[in-house]
């Protein structure tokens, strides 16, 4: 196949199906009809300007119009650098893209969860604010944090502004969770080690952010419960559909797809908690199979398995209280 060719296969792929694919190109290069339909068919050569718009319109990497292997795959990052400016950012692209699909009714969002889904932090002000100094501080770098402990942090406001936003964002789509009993163990460790590392000036705050973790663990059985989200700042559920997975496999990494009728994305974590995603259909497909996959092989207990769900959450529930047990004996 042909460069053009296979550039014009991808298109035709990530088109969405409630759009014509020749009139949304004529619109955005100024083309008649009939000048798209000759590229489209390879007739006409798109040029390099042409290009450049086309994958910047459909989110397409430029890389990925040489990819004509079908096991490469163009993924566009989420890379955090070392200041407060860049977090702020990767709040914005989080909600963008939920977003950019949330009108759709048929919208869902399926995460297999490493580590805690970084939305549970945005209910829980003390949770938030530590997991901001912990990414900033300790793995970017952030400068403006060195040798400051986390009570003389001062969250900037553009990081507050977006929180209750991220919040509205995820409270309003339908999600599959699929959790294991390791999923709380990096924020447990990480706040352990802020404690044991005298990053605290006092017990007062780690404690504080052990009662955080209960009544998020509280806030997750609630809706494993009802199978609906809920949102604990209100003590409100809503009307939008959630299920809970308790899986015994090991999950591996954070993997989340985003899923409406017309489009998906896949997003991959990596480096703790920057993320990489793509919209190839093939790479999505695989995701997707991977999930469900793993949806099979683990436990529903969301409105059902109400044996299996009590055994999870105490299982958590224990896991926070030797944390706070043991900052309590050492303080």
């Amino acid at each position: 196949m042909k460069p053009q060719e296979f550039f014009v296969a991808q298109l035709r792929q990530m088109c969405p199906s409630h759009l014509n694919l020749a009139e949304e190109l004529a619109g955005l290069l100024n083309l008649s009809l009939d000048s798209i339909y000759r590229r489209l068919r390879c007739e006409t050569d798109i040029s390099l300007e042409e290009t450049l718009a086309i994958c910047a319109h459909f989110e397409l990497p430029l890389a990925s119009v040489l990819e004509q292997q079908p096991n490469m795959v163009a993924f566009r990052t989420n890379s955090l650098g070392g200041d407060s400016e860049s977090f702020t950012q990767y709040l914005k692209v989080i909600v963008a893209d939920v977003m950019g699909m949330r009108s759709d009714p048929e919208f869902e969002i399926v995460y297999a969860a490493e580590d805690l889904p970084v939305y549970y932090n945005f209910f829980f002000y003390e949770l938030a604010r530590f997991k901001m100094v912990y990414w900033n501080k300790s793995i970017l770098g952030a400068k403006d944090m060195v040798g400051r402990r986390v009570e003389e942090v001062e969250v900037p406001n553009h990081w507050v502004e977006q929180v209750p936003i991220a919040r509205a964002a995820f409270l309003g789509v339908k999600t599959h969770e699929i959790w294991n009993e390791d999923t709380l163990k990096s924020t447990l460790k990480q706040i352990r080690y802020y404690w044991e590392a005298g990053y605290f000036r006092t017990s007062e705050l780690p404690l504080r952010l052990c009662q955080d973790l209960f009544e998020l663990v509280e806030t997750l059985n609630k809706q494993a419960q009802a199978g609906r989200k809920y949102n604990p700042l209100n003590n409100e559920f809503t009307d939008v559909p959630f299920r809970l997975y308790s899986s015994d496999l090991m999950i591996g990494s954070n993997t989340v797809a985003l899923k409406s009728r017309h489009a998906m994305a896949s997003y991959l974590g990596y480096h703790t908690f920057n993320f990489m995603r793509t919209k190839n259909a093939d790479f999505n497909r695989f995701t997707m199979d991977w999930l469900d996959n793993m949806r099979q092989k683990g436990v529903l207990i969301s409105e059902a398995g109400e044996k299996q769900r009590l055994q999870f959450f105490h299982s958590l529930n224990r896991q926070v209280e030797e944390l706070r047990e043991a900052i309590s004996r050492s303080s």
